[in-house]
């Protein structure tokens, strides 16, 4: 475990946009990792993605997907480590080579959930930075947590929300950020889904559509002045009409050979290989959720 470093109200190297937070700003930023990178983050170079701890696949497969795009273009990606789509977000960065900081309602040596304490290792030691206001060997109370999502909504110029019900966390991060005047992006979902409550809500309210990492881009560093990593490889045929079933709906390898009429074994090959390519993602009871790299066109 890397030592824990401090950094105070009112010292040096204390991040300036937590002063945003006025009287609620935290006195003291305990962290492990970079302390540097801490430091010196500017918002308009820092993007907080969250969402459901309960996600399905098409959650964490987009939450993975723009933490990768905003960890190659070069922006640092703030989220809490979470299950589901926190924990998505920040291995889409580290997968792009990108800078990550996780936030704790803990102590910053203590992984949490315990089930992410790899994940923990990974952005400690990967360049990143695990950061809480509470001391090393404390150990996380429920109160602690809706406190915590003042310091990811503070630290970014842009929050992105995935997923999320009406009551939930994400939302008690939302109003945060709105609170800040800080960007505000949600990502659109299934009306009939109550994962999409949240983001569905924000976006008839006047969030901006994240729909990729494109779209990510375009609301933290303006339109155009980024282009997301958001093209795959070359697909076949087959490869093309089970990729369509997926997007349509089919989320099963028995709905995949139903809707295309390829035989079972070649459908469970060809999702298989979509998911290598990264097109496709699988949760633990094997459904398949669409993620948002494109196929590359004629020209390219």
């Amino acid at each position: 475990m890397s030592a824990v470093w401090t950094l105070r109200r009112g010292e040096a190297g204390y991040p300036a946009c937590l002063h945003d937070l006025d009287e609620r700003a935290p006195g003291v930023l305990y962290g492990v990792g970079d302390r540097s990178l801490v430091s010196g983050l500017d918002p308009d170079r820092v993007v907080t993605i969250v969402g459901a701890r309960r996600s399905g696949a098409y959650g964490r497969g987009v939450a993975h997907e723009l933490g990768y795009g905003a960890g190659a273009a070069g922006l640092i990606v703030v989220s809490g480590m979470a299950l589901g789509c926190d924990s998505a977000a920040h291995e889409g960065a580290l997968a792009a080579g990108g800078s990550t900081v996780a936030v704790l309602g803990n102590g910053p040596d203590i992984p949490y959930p315990p089930s992410k304490s790899e994940l923990h290792e990974r952005i400690a030691g990967e360049g990143g930075a695990v950061i809480a206001e509470r001391p090393p060997g404390q150990q996380p109370e429920p109160r602690f947590f809706p406190e915590r999502n003042r310091i990811m909504a503070a630290l970014a110029g842009t929050v992105v929300i995935v997923e999320g019900r009406h009551r939930s966390g994400t939302r008690h991060t939302a109003n945060e950020a709105e609170a800040l005047g800080r960007d505000v992006g949600a990502v659109p979902g299934a009306v009939t889904s109550s994962l999409s409550e949240l983001p569905n809500d924000l976006i008839r309210d006047g969030a901006a559509v994240v729909r990729d990492p494109q779209d990510l881009l375009d609301l933290g560093l303006g339109v155009g002045v980024a282009r997301a990593r958001g093209v795959g490889p070359a697909l076949e045929a087959e490869l093309e009409r089970v990729l369509l079933a997926v997007e349509g709906g089919a989320a099963t390898c028995d709905a995949v050979a139903l809707e295309t009429a390829v035989e079972g074994r070649s459908a469970a090959v060809a999702l298989a290989r979509l998911e290598l390519m990264g097109y496709v993602t699988a949760d633990g009871v094997g459904r398949y959720a669409r993620t948002a790299l494109l196929p590359p066109t004629v020209d390219e």
